[in-house]
């Protein structure tokens, strides 16, 4: 399980590298991940005994992963606050101040445990030690309430979390942290409960193997609380482009006819939501273009189609907009003027009348984005329907012969 979580980490910290480089908000995540991956890569026994046996010093590779892991554990919490508390920078010199004080406090003690022999399992050999209880009670103590604020500020900031990935990876976190808490916790009493003496050595295995999964599963967790999150912006990603290759037929079609509306600006390939956005206004701003040239007769009449359809909810509403909006760009690309102010039609299930002139710029919430996507996505199928273009070939009511004025006497 050590080398399968080993080799994890590595993973992500090659992963989040480009990234810790180019966005200084993720070098504090970074840097916990590397931290961290140091640390339980000097507890491989070829590399402890390399550190150890090339510096003469028994047990210098636990000090250090000790140090290192403080270090990690620091770098979580500024991660936390900088996500929970973002711009508040009050604390930021205590937090760094305790991590530097554990650090010394540990190279002091460190210094006063007996270490006349290399021990692979610094935990199950010192146990029952006045210094090296000292030492670890110390290590534990700072790791514990570093991940106890961490939990705590993860799981409050889930409460308040939007996004369904976003909540998820930060209720994942919480979780993670906490079994931080828990791992730091079990082996602190069990170490004060060895030095009294209340419970013997032969129960030293038992405790390093469940508090090793314990640690293992809060390493698990945490990875999967910071995944998450990238993970749901990979699905949005993906749901703009495929939004993107829908919208494309109907932005053609209606462009055709008015094609003053597009946006020439150039975007980057990848900046899907900013081209759907724009996709969207554009298709908007076509059928804002289309709408005086239909009478409010023909928008009646659209609504009457779409009412003896069958059709129910938005699917009725998508087929009357789909009649109008078909008959107006035939109505302009054949050169017809514009008809007569009336009645304007609705832009959707929910829409009031004069809902073509909302502000488009609402749409910069993912959410009304996404909700503006689906209801053109329905625009575009309900415009393929036989209702529509049966709509489109009846003639026009202003098109037809007006009655001839009599002549008698």
């Amino acid at each position: 399980m050590e080398t399968a979580v080993l080799v994890l980490l590595w993973c992500v910290v090659l992963w989040r590298a480009p990234a810790a480089a180019r966005v200084p908000r993720q070098r504090a995540l970074w840097l916990t991940f590397a931290a961290l991956t140091v640390s339980m890569t000097l507890r491989l026994p070829e590399v402890m005994r390399a550190i150890d046996g090339g510096t003469g010093v028994n047990n210098l590779s636990t000090l250090l992963k000790h140090l290192i892991g403080i270090t990690a554990a620091a770098a979580l919490l500024e991660f936390v606050f900088g996500v929970t508390r973002p711009g508040r920078d009050r604390g930021r010199r205590l937090r760094i101040a305790a991590a530097g004080a554990t650090w010394a406090a540990l190279a002091v003690l460190f210094a006063l445990v007996p270490r006349t022999a290399e021990a692979e399992e610094f935990f199950e050999t010192n146990a029952g030690s006045g210094a090296a209880t000292a030492y670890l009670m110390v290590w534990y103590a700072y790791l514990g309430l570093a991940m106890a604020v961490a939990a705590l500020l993860f799981w409050s900031a889930a409460r308040h979390a939007r996004a369904g990935w976003l909540r998820a990876g930060l209720c994942f976190l919480g979780a993670g942290t906490a079994a931080g808490v828990g791992y730091a916790l079990v082996r602190a009493v069990y170490l004060v409960l060895r030095l009294a003496g209340t419970v013997g050595a032969g129960a030293d295995p038992g405790v390093t193997h469940s508090t090793d999964v314990m640690k293992h599963a809060a390493i698990v967790l945490i990875l999967v609380g910071t995944t998450l999150p990238a993970v749901g912006v990979a699905w949005r990603a993906a749901g703009h482009w495929r939004d993107l290759r829908r919208l494309d037929p109907l932005w053609r079609h209606l462009t055709a006819a008015v094609p003053e509306v597009v946006l020439h600006e150039e975007l980057g390939r990848g900046e899907l939501r900013m081209r759907l956005h724009r996709r969207v206004v554009e298709i908007r701003d076509a059928l804002l273009a289309l709408q005086p040239y239909l009478g409010a007769e023909e928008y009646e009449r659209a609504d009457a189609v779409a009412a003896g359809s069958g059709l129910t909810g938005s699917a009725r509403r998508a087929l009357a907009d789909a009649c109008w909006v078909e008959a107006a760009r035939e109505a302009k690309l054949a050169g017809h003027p514009p008809a007569p102010a009336g009645r304007r039609p609705e832009a959707g299930p929910d829409a009031g009348p004069d809902a073509f002139e909302a502000d488009l710029g609402d749409l910069g919430n993912l959410s009304d984005l996404d909700a503006e996507a689906a209801w053109l996505r329905a625009l575009e199928t309900a415009r393929h329907r036989p209702a529509v273009r049966a709509f489109t070939a009846a003639p026009r009511p202003r098109e037809s012969t007006p009655p001839q004025e009599s002549t008698s006497p």
